[in-house]
């Protein structure tokens, strides 16, 4: 039995071999760009969740100081003695809470941070540097904008002295200009084991500390109580309006803005979330009556 052979063996051609590269890196492509999105999406919840919860944690800490100014103002004179030792008392919350809604004062930052609604600015921004560019008007800055130090709500929890305790919870933009910067990652307040001191000539320059230079021997003996930096998330507190026939009536309520802003992985439009809490002022009940 004879057999024959085929004049020409036949294979792949050349264009058959790009087509099939083609194909294989369009799929390869697709699925790195798939798991990119993905990752992003993930990374982008996360960071979402940790601004919520900066935000929950700023309310909650104004809410709580609220609720303890008007506890103090139901308590006798003799529980509100100074405790020299552990220094509670003395109208402490009431304090902290007549700072964050004082009447701002512009050259002055311990008479008061509260401002107008006419002087809010409106938040409507295009990138987060304008909320850091000193010129803007309605940057942060000029806005009278703070925060809460939440490890230090405790009168007794602060051992820098009576002096500076107060300026130690309420961290504002007026005070402490060097400590607010935009976040490279996702809004977050940092903390340090000694507090921020202003220099000399009170420029923006800050003296920070560490466990190694406070002499701790590692960072399991030391306490993160100060505020180091705050990233991407301010505080305003917005007075109520009072109408010139009712000039001598102290405001119903007071409005606090807290704000966040910080770009999402692979954006380049800045990511913003806002809340407002409205509390009611105790002081008008009693103006009214």
């Amino acid at each position: 039995m004879t057999t024959t052979k085929p004049k020409f063996t036949h294979g792949d051609t050349l264009v058959e071999v790009v087509f099939a590269i083609a194909v294989f890196a369009f799929v390869a492509i697709m699925s790195i760009t798939l798991m990119n999105s993905g990752i992003a999406s993930a990374q982008a919840a996360l960071e979402i969740t940790m601004a919520r919860n900066e935000i929950d944690a700023q309310a909650e800490a104004i809410r709580f100081i609220h609720n303890a100014f008007l506890s103090e103002r139901n308590l006798s004179a003799s529980e509100l003695e100074i405790n020299e030792k552990s220094r509670t008392g003395n109208k402490w919350y009431g304090e902290l809470w007549r700072i964050m809604t004082r009447e701002s004062n512009k050259s002055d930052a311990s008479e008061g941070l509260a401002i107008t609604p006419a002087e809010l600015s409106s938040f409507n921004v295009s990138s987060c540097a304008e909320v850091y560019n000193k010129s803007n008007k309605d940057s942060l800055f000029n806005n009278n904008a703070f925060v809460l130090n939440t490890r230090l709500l405790l009168p007794d929890r602060d051992k820098t002295g009576s002096n500076n305790r107060h300026n130690n919870v309420i961290i504002s933009s007026k005070r402490y200009p060097a400590i607010f910067k935009p976040t490279p990652l996702y809004p977050r307040i940092i903390f340090s084991d000694v507090p921020y001191k202003i220099t000399d000539n009170n420029s923006d320059e800050v003296l920070e500390g560490t466990a190694i230079d406070s002499g701790k021997s590692s960072y399991s003996d030391t306490l993160f109580r100060f505020v180091a930096r705050v990233e991407g998330v301010w505080v305003i507190s917005v007075r109520e309006l009072v109408n010139k026939k009712s000039e001598s009536k102290p405001p119903e309520f007071y409005d606090f803005h807290i704000r966040t802003c910080w770009y999402a992985p692979g954006r380049d439009i800045p990511t913003t979330i806002a809340t407002i809490i409205r509390l009611y002022n105790p002081e008008y009940v009693e103006a009214s009556r």
